[in-house]
């Protein structure tokens, strides 16, 4: 990244299932996504975790969305 940007990391979960399930998979899918970037050679200091957020379930109580890492730029 160049200077003084820092990439913010959040990982995404359902709204179905055990809370606490979730946001543990939505931070593993963050650290996957943190040691990409770190092994692609992006600082350490550069890379921001954010606590993990939720979407909306749809219709069939799964959401595609809901299996993501958004990579934000600050």
């Amino acid at each position: 990244t160049q200077a003084g940007i820092s990439l913010t990391l959040s990982g995404y979960h359902s709204a179905t299932g055990s809370q606490k399930v979730n946001q543990d998979l939505a931070r593993r899918r963050a650290f996957a996504v943190r040691d990409l970037l770190l092994g692609a050679g992006v600082s350490k200091e550069r890379v921001v975790l954010d606590k993990p957020q939720q979407t909306e379930a749809n219709v069939a109580g799964e959401e595609r969305q809901a299996r993501r890492v958004e990579v934000s730029m600050k």
